[in-house]
């Protein structure tokens, strides 16, 4: 009798226990891969969601180093300018000199 029941038992293994272990494995599988992608789908979102802000951050901070950049060009011409302004007051006052310097000459030679 236990002759009889190995192929029926071996049939009923392979035709339904098998299927059905598969099934059962294959669903639970697919659940956890469902978890997983949705979990990972969040976090690259969050990481894009960072990327965008990091982004824009750069994009202002670029342009705000244009603007800082082109006004620093602005008071370094000033500065050039004040400083040529101060060298010309200087040389302005050594012409007085040498100009007060001459009629003292002038004076001695004429008088």
């Amino acid at each position: 009798m236990a002759e009889d029941l190995l192929p029926i038992l071996t049939r009923f293994h392979r035709e339904v226990f098998i299927p059905d272990v598969k099934r059962v494995v294959g669903e639970a599988v697919d659940a956890l891969e469902q978890r997983i992608n949705a979990r990972f789908d969040g976090h690259f979102d969050g990481i894009y969601q960072r990327f965008d802000r990091l982004e824009t951050e750069f994009q202002m901070l670029v342009a705000g180093l244009k603007r800082v950049e082109e006004r620093l060009d602005r008071v370094e011409q000033k500065l050039d300018k004040m400083a040529l302004r101060s060298e010309l007051l200087e040389l302005k006052t050594r012409v007085d000199g040498l100009q007060e310097q001459v009629r003292i000459l002038e004076a001695r030679l004429d008088g």
